[in-house]
Parts: structure tokens; C-alpha cells; sequence
């Protein structure tokens, strides 16, 4: 009796464990949600976390995937969204030609920050995947850390 008590409280730890730390929307200060909502309007299956002093939405617009950091003021700090290789700028299309192995490209994501746009590509590669920042120049932007 004891072993399955204990097999009982050991499964219902690992659940408890693995529970999402997703948070509701009433668990969001109304001025992030405001600040939220006035730039993506059209945002569907938002899910929402707290890391130290800032609050990520991860969520869908038009089913493209997206992700935003805002401050607890709720201005947006950045947000990045899912793009496709043909959606590169020309330059960065060339630096990847020159430079990567384009066959090996993961994930490509847009990243805005204030006003400037940066690319995200994802190169497959082991035993970890490779994340470069691309300027519109094509340049690399080692001063932007990979999101």
C-alpha cells in the first residue's frame, strides 16, 4: 500500500512539475495589455510569461507565429515574427549565398527593435543551431544578442 501511495505522489509531482507557467490574461497589468493590444489588434492564441522585469507574449497574428517583450509600463521593447527566406532582403539573401549554407537554414524570423529591423536566421548545426543577425545591409549585427 505504501509503494502505491508513493507511485501516486511521485506521478502527481511530475505533473505538478511539468504544469505550464503560462500566465491569464487577468494575471497582466491592464497597461501591458493596453500597450499589447493597441499594436497587434489582430493577435490570436496569446500566451504570456514573466521573466524578471518584463512580460513575453508569444501568439499568432494572421497564423504567423510572433513574439513580443513589454515592459511593465507595457511599451513594446521588441517583437520578432516568422518570415520566409524570399521575404530576406536581397543583401541578406547574398550574405547567406556567400557565407552559410543556406540548404542548412532552420528558422527565419524578422526581429524589430525601436525602428530598426534586424534578420534572424537559424542555420541547422551540431550539436547546437546557429543564430546569425543580419542588418538590411546584409552585414552581420554583432551587437543585437540572438532571440
Amino acid at each position: 500500500m505504501k509503494k502505491i501511495t508513493f507511485l501516486v505522489l511521485a506521478i502527481a509531482m511530475v505533473f505538478t512539475a511539468c504544469e505550464d507557467d503560462d500566465l491569464r490574461n487577468s494575471d497582466i497589468p491592464s497597461v501591458v495589455l493596453n500597450g499589447f493590444t493597441e499594436k497587434f489588434t489582430k493577435a490570436t492564441n496569446v500566451e504570456w510569461e514573466k521573466m524578471a522585469d518584463v512580460f513575453e507574449a508569444e501568439f499568432e497574428v494572421d497564423r504567423v507565429e510572433y513574439n513580443a517583450i513589454l515592459n511593465l509600463d507595457g511599451t513594446i521593447v521588441k517583437y520578432k515574427y516568422t518570415i520566409s527566406y524570399d521575404a530576406l532582403p536581397q543583401a541578406v539573401q547574398a550574405s547567406i549565398t556567400a557565407d552559410y549554407d543556406s540548404t542548412k537554414i532552420d528558422d527565419i524570423e524578422l526581429i524589430q527593435i525601436s525602428e530598426m529591423s534586424y534578420y534572424q536566421v537559424e542555420f541547422d548545426a551540431e550539436p547546437n543551431d546557429n543564430k546569425i543577425i543580419f542588418e538590411k545591409s546584409g552585414e552581420t549585427a554583432n551587437d543585437v544578442a540572438p532571440w
